[in-house]
Order: structure tokens, then sequence, then C-alpha cells
């Protein structure tokens, strides 16, 4: 009886020691605000670049024939932009949030359809939900 409660402590050690490995593997597509205070980036573009290049080398891809793919969409809450570069004129001031999108999670969250992904940015991070007692959730403005 000892030695199974010494194996199933041993075993939460190890689930609760690999949680934060899983929770940086998630955040690799997210950039969240102590990231974005963190940078000395100025506009989201030059933090994108900084922090998640792999995000814009996406960008450049081609089909199969070697044909200039479509671009990666790029969203500003919830407003679709032209094309990355325009993030190089978003301040980060006030952005809660910079996530990229594989294509699969860009149709089913935007509706869009994509080859390369999508980047959203937004100024509240609407990733986490508010409690359920707080003000905003009786109130919603």
């Amino acid at each position: 009886m000892k030695k199974l409660a010494l194996a199933a402590a041993a075993l939460l050690v190890c689930g609760l020691a690999a949680s934060p490995a899983s929770a940086q593997r998630q955040d690799r597509n997210r950039i969240r605000v102590p990231e974005i205070q963190a940078s000395h980036a100025t506009t989201v573009y030059q933090l994108i670049q900084q922090r998640r290049g792999m995000w814009l080398m996406r960008n450049n891809s081609t089909d199969m024939s070697g044909n200039q793919g479509a671009g990666m969409l790029v969203f500003l809450d919830g407003a679709q932009l032209e094309s990355v570069n325009d993030l190089r004129e978003v301040p980060l001031a006030g952005v809660q949030l910079i996530e990229f999108l594989n294509p699969a999670e860009t149709e089913r969250r935007l509706g869009k359809y994509t080859t390369v992904g999508a980047i959203r940015v937004l100024h509240r991070d609407d990733t986490v939900a508010p409690p359920a007692d707080s003000a905003h959730a009786a109130h919603p403005r």
C-alpha cells in the first residue's frame, strides 16, 4: 500500500513538472501582456519579428508548383487588415494579446479559409473569460 501511494505521488509530481512545458508549447502561438511589456518593440510587427519570427516566415509560402501562395490573414480587433505589413503601423500600446492561428483554427474561429494561417491582434484578451461573479459579467457594455 505504501509503495502504491509513493508511485501515485511520483506520477503526480511528474505530471505537475510536465505542465509548464505544455503551457510553453501552447504559448508559442500567443504573446500576452507580460511578454509585450518586457519588449523594447514599439509596433506589433517589431514584437512579432523579435519574439516569434517564424510567424512572419510563414507569410512567404509557395505552393507545390512554386507559385507564390496567398499571404497570411491579419486581424486587428476583429477587422481584417490588408497584409502582415500593416502591423508595422500598429503601436503596441494597449495590445493585450497577439496570436498565431493555424489554417484549421483560422477557419474554425474566424470563418476564413487560408493555407497559411492568421495573426490576431487584440486590445482585449478574449481567450480568458472573466469570473462569473464580476461586475462586467452582470453588466455587459
